[in-house]
C-alpha cells in the first residue's frame, strides 16, 4: 500500500498525467491486451519506403504527383511565396546530390517517417493502440503524399515530432521537448499557415494544462468556459475573419481547381463565410472521405482513395471516442481542451480546399491526418507508463568477479519505486 501510494503520488505530482485515474486500472488494461507487440521504428521506415516506390513507379503512371516534379526541376526558382521558394531550393539541392529522382523522394519520405517514428517511440505504441496508426500508415490517401517531395511530407514530419514531444512530456518533463515542439510549430505555420495556427493553439493549451496552475474545475466546466471565451473573441474578430475567408480563402480554394478537371465538383459553390459554416454538416464528412461512389464509378483509379477516406472518417470518430475514454485529469483535459479545438479548426480550414476537388483535396488532407491518432497514441503512452510504474522490481545481481553487476534499467527501476 505504501509503495503503491508513493509511486502514484510521485507520478501524479511529476506531470499530472494520472491525477485521478488509478494506475492499477491503466496497468490492468495494458495486461489485458492479448497482443502487446510494439510497432517498431524499422517497420515505420519500411512502410514509408514502400509508399515511395509505389508512388514513383505505380501511382505516377495514372496521376500526377502534385508539384513534386516542379520542385525537383527547379520550376519554382522565382516563386514569390517564401515557403515555395525554400522548398524548391531544398529539392533542387537534394537532387543535385543524389542525381536520382526516387532517392530525392526517399529523403523527404524518411524525414516524414522520422517524425512518425519519434511519435510512436514516445507513445510506446503497443497492442491494440497500434491499429489506428497502422490504418493511417497503410491508407493510400496518406501514404502516397507522405512519401514524395512536397509540403505534405515536410509538414507530416514536423507534426510527428510535435506530437511526440507533447506525448513525451506526459512521461517526463524536459526543456528540450518543449523547444522541439515550439520549433515544429514555427515550421508548420511557415509551411501551411492555417493548419499551423491550429497547432500553435494546441501547443499553448497543452502547455497551460500541463505546466499552468491547477484550477480545480472539471473538464466540462473548463470546456464551457473555453467555448464562451471563444465565442466572445469570435464576435469581436468576426469582421476580420469574415473578410479573410470570403475575400481570400474561398476565392483561393476555387482558383486552385479548373472546371475542366475530371475531378472538379462544378456543382459546389461556396460564396460566403456563413454559407461555409452553415453547410459544414455535409461538406466536412464529404471532404474527409474524398471521392463519392459516383465519382469512383466515373474514375475507378479513385477507388483506393475512397476506401482511404472512409478509414480517415472512422479514425476521426474513433479519436473522439478515445477522447471521452481518456483518464480523468490532465490527459482528458489535453485532449478535450487542446486536441479537439485544434482538430476542429484544422478541419474547418481544410473544407474549402477539400470539397471542390477530391483528388487535390486528398493531398491537402495528408498533411494533418496524423493528428487524428493523437488520442490513441496518448492512451498507449499512459498504459505503458502505468504498467512500468507498477511492475515489481527486478532482483539486483548477480555477483561477478567480486563486484555487483547492476541491470541496465536500474535507473528506471529506482525512479518507479
Amino acid at each position: 500500500m505504501n509503495a503503491m501510494s508513493t509511486v502514484y503520488s510521485r507520478r501524479a505530482g511529476h506531470n499530472g498525467a494520472m491525477q485521478t485515474h488509478p494506475l492499477a486500472d491503466l496497468a490492468a488494461e495494458h495486461e489485458r491486451d492479448s497482443s502487446r507487440a510494439r510497432l517498431g521504428t524499422g517497420s515505420i521506415y519500411g512502410i514509408f519506403a514502400c509508399w515511395t516506390l509505389f508512388s514513383v513507379y505505380v501511382y505516377s503512371r495514372y496521376s500526377q504527383l502534385g508539384d513534386a516534379r516542379g520542385y525537383l526541376t527547379g520550376q519554382y526558382e522565382d516563386a514569390r511565396e517564401a515557403r515555395t521558394w525554400l522548398l524548391n531550393q531544398i529539392a533542387t539541392s537534394i537532387i543535385s546530390l543524389v542525381r536520382v529522382d526516387v532517392l530525392a523522394h526517399l529523403v523527404f519520405s524518411l524525414f516524414a517517417a522520422s517524425g512518425v517514428a519519434y511519435m510512436a517511440a514516445q507513445a510506446r505504441v503497443h497492442g491494440s493502440h497500434r491499429w489506428p496508426l497502422l490504418a493511417l500508415l497503410l491508407a493510400p490517401g496518406f501514404g502516397v503524399w507522405a512519401s514524395v517531395v512536397g509540403r505534405e511530407s515536410l509538414y507530416i514530419g514536423l507534426l510527428g515530432f510535435f506530437l511526440g514531444a507533447i506525448i513525451g512530456r506526459f512521461r517526463q518533463r524536459g526543456f528540450l521537448k518543449g523547444i522541439l515542439a515550439l520549433l515544429c510549430v514555427g515550421g508548420m505555420v511557415f509551411i501551411r499557415a492555417p493548419f499551423g495556427m491550429a497547432m500553435a493553439l494546441f501547443y499553448v493549451m497543452a502547455w497551460m494544462l500541463m505546466r499552468g496552475p491547477r484550477v480545480g474545475l472539471s473538464t466540462g466546466v473548463q470546456l464551457l468556459l473555453l467555448v464562451v471565451l471563444g465565442g466572445v473573441v469570435l464576435a469581436f474578430a468576426w469582421p476580420h475573419v469574415d473578410f479573410y475567408i470570403q475575400d481570400s480563402v474561398l476565392p483561393k480554394a476555387r482558383s486552385y481547381f479548373t472546371t475542366e478537371s475530371a475531378t472538379t465538383r462544378t456543382w459546389i459553390y461556396i460564396g460566403a463565410t456563413r454559407e461555409l459554416f452553415s453547410q459544414l454538416w455535409w461538406m466536412l464528412p464529404l471532404s474527409i472521405v474524398g471521392p463519392t461512389p459516383g465519382e469512383v464509378m466515373a474514375r475507378p483509379v479513385m477507388f483506393p482513395f475512397f476506401l482511404s477516406g472512409l478509414v480517415m472518417l472512422g479514425l476521426l470518430l474513433y479519436g473522439i471516442g478515445q477522447m471521452f475514454r481518456m483518464p480523468r485529469g490532465t490527459p482528458r483535459k489535453v485532449t478535450v481542451l487542446a486536441w479537439f479545438p485544434a482538430i476542429a479548426i484544422t478541419l474547418v480550414s481544410y473544407v474549402p480546399f477539400g470539397i471542390y476537388n477530391p483528388g487535390s483535396g486528398i493531398r491537402y488532407a495528408a498533411s494533418f491526418l496524423l493528428l487524428l491518432v493523437f488520442p490513441s497514441m496518448l492512451r498507449s503512452a499512459l498504459d505503458a507508463q502505468a504498467a512500468e510504474a507498477l511492475a515489481p522490481p527486478r532482483p539486483v545481481g548477480p555477483w561477478r568477479g567480486g563486484r555487483l553487476v547492476r541491470p541496465l534499467n536500474m535507473d528506471m527501476q529506482a525512479e518507479t519505486r
